[in-house]
């Protein structure tokens, strides 16, 4: 068995063998986040990679139900580039202080000068939060950002996506 295997078996083991529901928050809960993030930009826009900082509101309408907005702030080749996530987020325990979270969204971009544009589709996010306190979190956070261009004349050439890493901490200050 490879190493990955192993770790992959261990934490589905973790999720089963320990109480659920151990990271979730409570109903009403509302956590204020801020985070660094990498991203990397789509070819197509000659921007290559960029990191920068943002900020997350997240209320929780269940335990291992959310709903968040976050805007971020990063810049490449002297482009800015302002995304604004807004999604659900499902969250389901692996352990007593660590959750898996998958979402669902929308995010809308801004480019700055000299590109001046905007677009905007479809967001799916990946990640871990870890409880460190009661009131504090640390989350680790993969999201991939894609814009549909219907107008384009190529069957190959239909959409452009930017997909980044995210790093914070969170505090919940409500709930």
């Amino acid at each position: 068995m490879t190493s990955r295997v192993i770790g992959v078996l261990t934490v589905s083991a973790l999720g089963v063998a320990l109480p659920p529901r151990a990271t979730a928050q409570q109903a009403g809960a509302v956590e204020i986040s801020g985070f660094t993030r990498y991203t990397n930009f789509d070819n197509s826009l000659g921007m290559g990679t960029g990191v920068g900082v943002g900020g997350r509101a997240t209320v929780y309408l269940k335990p291992s139900l959310a709903f968040e907005l976050d805007v971020g702030r990063a810049s490449s080749r002297s482009i800015t580039y302002t995304p604004i996530h807004l999604r659900a987020v499902f969250d389901s325990p692996v352990g007593p202080r660590v959750a898996a979270l998958v979402g669902f969204g929308y995010v809308r971009n801004w480019y700055g000068a000299p590109v001046d544009e905007s677009d905007g589709g479809p967001s799916v996010l990946l990640g871990l939060r870890y409880q460190v306190s009661n009131q504090l979190w640390v989350r680790l956070g993969s999201d991939l950002d894609v814009m549909f261009h219907t107008a384009s004349g190529s069957p190959f050439d239909f959409y452009t996506g930017n997909w980044g890493l995210q790093l914070g901490v969170g505090m919940r200050v409500r709930g």
